[in-house]
């Protein structure tokens, strides 16, 4: 009988020893596959106006031409993900292209009448996130330009530097900041995460799949660089396609 005990007992070690020889360590940096992206935010222009009686019909007409250059964007199967964001902040949407290059998704917007008309701002970043963004959606969207989508809610995360921050802290945090991407992107808490690779200031984003603004910035919180105060979570309500995210 203490023979077999003693045997269950080896062999639950050495179960647990293979688990944790098999665990990928947290010390080391967590694995994605990423792709190149092109994060154009919508901000208000210098010809920004509220919607008024006397303004209305020019600013519907405006909006018109808006959302068909958004078609057109689509169609040639560049723009991945575009979308309004919730309330009248200073930013007033989001797209997402998968064009080569900043210069190649300026290009692209730039007969947009609102942006045109200086309504509208447009800023282009350059966001590594995981490949394979919009994919099915845009393949579907070729055979099938009448395809209904559905708009949901997400909250788009910009990641803010400190532009005092410490590097050394930041270096030895890294590993755990990427850790904790890595389990929200696996549970689907992300949809999308990634770095901004030409701004000083943005460093990043996460697109968060939350019930509500208040739970969307707890899990932003939980992340190491945010908690220590090295970037700060800067939370969006943006309206986009659930299907982008299929």
């Amino acid at each position: 009988m203490l023979n077999k005990f003693f045997s269950v007992s080896c062999l639950l070690l050495l179960c647990a020893v293979f688990a944790l020889a098999q665990a990928p360590q947290e010390t080391e940096m967590p694995k994605f596959d990423l792709g190149e992206y092109q994060f154009g935010i919508l901000r208000r222009g210098a010809k920004w106006e509220p919607t008024t009686d006397a303004n209305k019909d020019a600013l519907t007409k405006l909006q018109a031409g808006h959302m068909a250059n958004i078609q057109k964007m689509a169609s040639v199967g560049k723009l991945v993900a575009a979308g309004p964001m919730a309330g009248d902040g200073e930013i007033r949407g989001i797209f997402i292209c998968n064009a080569g290059s900043v210069a190649a998704a300026q290009a692209l917007a730039v007969d947009d009448p609102m942006i045109q008309a200086g309504r509208l701002k447009l800023d282009w970043y350059v966001w590594q996130a995981p490949k394979g963004i919009g994919e099915k959606m845009l393949a579907e969207y070729k055979t099938n330009p009448a395809m209904k989508m559905t708009m949901a809610k997400y909250y788009l995360t910009l990641l803010i530097a400190d532009p005092k921050a410490d590097l050394n802290a930041a270096q030895k945090l890294l590993p755990p900041h990427l850790w904790d991407i890595r389990r929200n992107l696996d549970k689907k808490i992300y949809v999308a995460a990634g770095p901004i690779g030409n701004d000083k200031e943005l460093r990043g984003l996460f697109i968060i799949n939350a019930d509500s603004p208040e739970a969307a910035q707890e899990i932003a919180q939980r992340d190491p660089m945010v908690k220590a105060g090295l970037l700060k979570a800067e939370i969006h309500t943006w309206w986009v396609a659930k299907e982008v995210w299929q």
